[in-house]
């Protein structure tokens, strides 16, 4: 909770307990607005609920939303008696409201050791078999695939240049998704959840591209965002090409591949656009 507490903006200011300055009592008892018997009963709160708010981006919102409601709203807000649960609306919606960018903003590298790849003259393996989440019969997909030599769609089997890049601003992750045509450039509200994950060091991104003999520009297949918490790095999304959005064979197997050489548990993943049925064919690469 230590370092949690610190990110957030009480941690980041000295409060006093005065109460003429503090304009009163305010009806729980305690001096009016900020004060310091305030942050105490906040910071006994989310030492209670750490097991829910369990990230320390949630509990510095909840002590930020908490303070902002006590400065401004209401002079005796408490969080005695609720819980994450029935305040976490109210958090998130705070929690947007504090992001601002201009154009452009600029990511700092993840501080935890995640790394991106390079490959040349990388093929797939013979006989692997590679099974897509949502890609099966039943949706109208293919199940099973198997790439390298031998297969018998020929995938994976091209030598190429793997290159797996960490994302380094919110403007190259808008053209990112635009080389896979995700509608992100016109979506603002999606916008702001990057910018504050990323100010927040709770996610990064990363693009996937596979470079051919001849070709003019990189193949992009795989635009992937990572969640870092405290059980580890996780896979939160893996959109590929629209308008199939689920990941191609060739792009999932290097997928897993990556994230098995840098800690990344890729099983955590979902779906997170809506994909319709009968899903597309993914093309050969």
């Amino acid at each position: 909770m230590g370092d949690a507490v610190c990110k957030s903006v009480l941690g980041r200011q000295l409060l006093g307990s005065d109460v003429t300055a503090a304009g009163g009592l305010a009806p729980d008892g305690l001096p009016k607005g900020s004060c310091e018997e305030a942050g105490l009963a906040y910071m006994d709160w989310v030492c209670k609920h750490a097991d829910e708010l369990r990230e320390p981006a949630n509990v510095a919102t909840a002590i930020d939303f908490a303070l902002e409601m006590r400065k401004g709203q209401e002079p005796g807000f408490s969080l005695a008696g609720r819980t994450p649960k029935t305040v976490a609306a109210a958090m998130d919606a705070y929690a947007l409201t504090t992001v601002k960018f201009d154009k452009d903003e600029i990511f700092e590298p993840n501080p935890y050791g995640v790394k991106g790849l390079f490959l040349m003259n990388a093929t797939i393996p013979k006989g692997t078999v590679v099974e897509i989440p949502y890609d099966d019969p039943r949706n109208g997909g293919q199940g099973k695939y198997v790439l390298g030599p031998g297969g018998k769609e020929g995938r994976g089997v091209r030598p190429c240049t793997v290159r797996v890049a960490e994302v380094g601003s919110l403007r190259e992750l808008i053209r990112q998704g635009n080389k896979l045509n995700n509608c992100l450039e016109n979506r603002y509200d999606s916008q702001v959840k990057y910018v504050m994950r990323a100010r927040q060091r709770t996610s990064s991104f990363w693009s996937f591209t596979l470079s051919y003999q001849g070709d003019t520009e990189p193949t992009h297949v795989l635009l992937l965002e990572v969640w870092h918490l405290r059980q580890g790095n996780i896979v939160r999304q893996a959109e590929g090409p629209r308008p199939r959005t689920l990941p191609g064979p060739e792009a999932w197997y290097w997928m897993v591949q990556w994230c098995e050489r840098e800690g990344v548990n890729w099983q955590t993943w979902d779906v997170y656009s809506q994909v319709s049925a009968p899903i597309p064919k993914a093309p050969v690469l």
